[in-house]
C-alpha cells in the first residue's frame, strides 16, 4: 500500500500509514507531494520512519536502519515511476543521550543498483534537545515509552470465582486474541491454523 501508486490517494484523506508489526524496513510511512504537480503516483514521494524503543540503540547512527529504509527495495517507486528524493528518520526514543544528528552522506545506492536520494535525520533520547515541541507532556512521554518497554500482561488477570467455566474459558480466548502468536503452545495459534478438510 506504500507503493507510489497507492500512496498518493493517502493524501487526498490526510492520511499516514501505520505500519503492521514486524513490517519489513519501517513503521510509519508519511506521504508528501510536489506541491505544483497535479497529485498523482508521479508526484509522490515520503517520510520513512523507524521507531525503536530498545536501549540498543543510542546517540551514535546505527547505519544498518537506514539501509533497511531502502525505497527501491521495499517498492516505493514501482515501474513507470521515477525515483524522488525521500526523508528517513530514526527515533531511538530509549538512547540515555538526547539529540539529533544527520549522516553526511546524501546519495545512496539501493540493492537494485539504483540511485536515490535521501535525507536522513536520527533522533535519539525522548527529551526536550531532541523534540523541542513536547513542551509540559514530557513525562506523558515518559510514561508511554515506559509502558511498551514491559512483557505483555494480557494474561495475567485476576480470575472471578463466581465465572463459570464457560465464562472462564471465553475470556482466556478472548485474551489470547489480544496477543496472538506470543508464546508457541497451541492456545495461541491454533485460531490461526486452517483446519485440513478432513477435520472441518
Amino acid at each position: 500500500m506504500y507503493s507510489a501508486d497507492h500512496l498518493w490517494k493517502f493524501i487526498t484523506r490526510g492520511a499516514m500509514i501505520m505500519c503492521s508489526d514486524n513490517q519489513e524496513g519501517i513503521d510509519i510511512v508519511i506521504p508528501i507531494c510536489h506541491t505544483r504537480k497535479a497529485l498523482s503516483r508521479h508526484s509522490v514521494t515520503a517520510i520513512l520512519v523507524q521507531v525503536k524503543n530498545s536501549e540498543r540503540y543510542q546517540l551514535k547512527i546505527n547505519k544498518s536502519l537506514f539501509d533497511g529504509m531502502d525505497p527501491i527495495s521495499l517498492g516505493l517507486f514501482p515501474d513507470k515511476v521515477d525515483t524522488k528524493p525521500v526523508i528517513r528518520i530514526v527515533f531511538a526514543l530509549a538512547a540515555l543521550d538526547a539529540g539529533v544528528d544527520f549522516p553526511i552522506e546524501r546519495k545512496r545506492k539501493s540493492h537494485h543498483d539504483n540511485m536515490f536520494t535521501a535525507f536522513d535525520v536520527w533522533c535519539a533520547g525522548l527529551e526536550k534537545e531532541t523534540f523541542k515541541h513536547i513542551g509540559d507532556d514530557l513525562s506523558s512521554y515518559r510514561l508511554l515509552l515506559e509502558r511498551s518497554l514491559r512483557p505483555h500482561d494480557a494474561f495475567e488477570l485476576k480470575e472471578d470465582t463466581k465465572m463459570d467455566e464457560e465464562t472462564k474459558r471465553l475470556g482466556g480466548s478472548l485474551r489470547r486474541r489480544m496477543a496472538p502468536l506470543t508464546t508457541d503452545d497451541n492456545a495461541h495459534h491454533a485460531i490461526h491454523l486452517r483446519k485440513s478438510k478432513s477435520t472441518a
